[in-house]
């Protein structure tokens, strides 16, 4: 810049030598060139300045990153060198992971909690070997790593523990808020009856693998299922009923059997509708799935009313979100007695009509049956009318004839439900009538379902 700067002042004088100005234009023109390479000079002066302004910042943030990094609390940023899509941050109490679009947090008590090696986890039984309550609350990784699958702790007794980034991101708090534990299908009756979902085979579902798997991925999308062709006795629907699940015996019996004659007329026709409901309500923990056959009807009605609760609690929430805050929270207590000469019973069921898992708010069970529910007094008053309005609008939801899927039971077809999410309740009939069923154990109906790959 000095080399310019001169350069630009012989080129004045010499243009000034050459030319015939007066000494007013001269005087002028120098004051001018004066200003220009005052401007130059003053120009270049701040460019150096800041320059080793520059150099001093960037010399005292090398400094504090150096110094900073002997610090426990100083996050330490990681990215996979194989992987651009995964990095991670060891904060001072927890992992922070971003893999596949997900930013995850693991505290690092359970991270060590669950390391899936030989000496810490049983992989076949899916059990923990390790002692949890031995875990040092404050531990800290001492070193780790990450590659292109894999996320790689070192712990301070020398423990290395690997963590596959897919497992992390499907067992973060994070990836489970997002994704559903049982895959639905909410329906009205026209979108069930759309699907054209097939019954089952009895002769396939109880030699065939394939065909109950089939029928189980049914049962939990749509919370009903059927099985055709069944031999119209107590012995055959136990068989069919076997081949799912245990069943779960309770005081009504382990195979109930009703048979109902009201063949004199519209008076009993009239007396005998049920409206739509869950059963066992008043179980602390209702039961699970509930079997229907109709072994023998000879009259008319008595069709079988379905309702997908799901969909109408879903509806609810779409709607009026604070509506379902209150149904899913506000407990309700649902009660039966029944006095006999050889036996007495005196069930009470307490839970919310919604029950949701916290995490992601999907619903696993509904409990709703007005002929059951017992005294409301575990509502304050300030809150008992909004729950009347909540509980209005999901009642006007269960009752809209859209959502209404009407089934003809005959003998042959056996209907299983769900009896945590479908609703069920039966027109008025005459004539006689013979009905069998049972209940089944939840557990052991998911435990079938898993056993043959899929999602419950």
């Amino acid at each position: 810049m000095q080399t310019l700067i001169h350069c630009i002042t012989l080129l004045l004088s010499v243009v000034l030598s050459s030319v015939r100005l007066s000494w007013l234009h001269v005087s002028v023109i120098n004051a001018l060139c004066a200003r220009v390479l005052l401007s130059l000079q003053v120009t270049m002066a701040l460019i150096r300045l800041l320059t080793r302004l520059s150099g001093y910042v960037h010399l005292k943030q090398g400094l504090e990153c150096l110094g900073a990094s002997s610090q426990s609390t100083r996050l330490q940023q990681h990215t996979a060198a194989h992987s651009s899509s995964c990095n991670y941050q060891l904060l001072p109490d927890c992992l922070e992971l971003s893999y596949g679009g997900l930013v995850m947090h693991f505290d690092y008590v359970w991270l060590r909690d669950h390391c899936r090696s030989a000496s810490c986890y049983n992989s076949k039984t899916h059990q923990r070997n390790l002692d949890t309550a031995s875990i040092d609350l404050n531990i800290r990784p001492l070193k780790s790593r990450v590659d292109e699958n894999t996320l790689f702790l070192t712990w301070p007794d020398g423990h290395i523990t690997r963590y596959s980034l897919t497992w992390l991101a499907q067992n973060s708090y994070e990836g489970q808020k997002r994704s559903a534990v049982q895959p639905r299908i909410l329906w009205s009756a026209d979108i069930y009856s759309s699907a054209q979902v097939p019954s089952a085979s009895w002769d396939k579902f109880m030699s065939c693998d394939e065909e109950l798997k089939n029928f189980l991925n049914n049962f939990l999308l749509y919370g009903i299922a059927f099985v055709e062709g069944v031999p119209p006795t107590l012995e055959a629907t136990e068989t069919a009923t076997q081949r799912v699940s245990l069943i779960r015996e309770t005081m009504y019996g382990r195979m109930w059997n009703f048979t109902s004659d009201f063949s004199r007329g519209d008076t009993a026709y009239t007396k005998l509708a049920l409206d739509r409901h869950t059963d066992t309500s008043y179980f602390q923990e209702p039961c699970g799935i509930q079997v229907f056959h109709c072994l023998r009807h000879e009259g008319t009605g008595g069709r079988t009313l379905l309702v997908d609760a799901f969909h109408a609690a879903d509806a609810v929430l779409q709607r009026t979100p604070e509506n379902f805050e209150l149904l899913s929270h506000v407990p309700i207590k649902h009660e039966y007695v029944e006095n006999l000469s050889e036996h007495r019973n005196h069930m009470i069921g307490i839970g919310p009509v919604i029950n949701v898992y916290p995490w992601n708010n999907e619903v696993y069970m509904i409990r709703y049956n007005n002929y059951d529910r017992s005294v409301i007094n575990t509502v304050p008053h300030d809150v008992v009318r909004r729950w009347y309005t909540a509980h209005r609008q999901l009642t006007a939801e269960l009752r809209r004839p859209d959502n209404e899927l009407w089934v003809k039971l005959k003998p042959g077809k056996v209907l299983f439900i769900d009896n945590w999410r479908v609703l069920h309740g039966r027109e008025s009939f005459t004539g006689l009538r013979q009905l069998c069923g049972c209940y089944l154990t939840r557990d052991d109906v998911l435990n079938t379902a898993r056993s043959l790959g899929l999602q419950a």
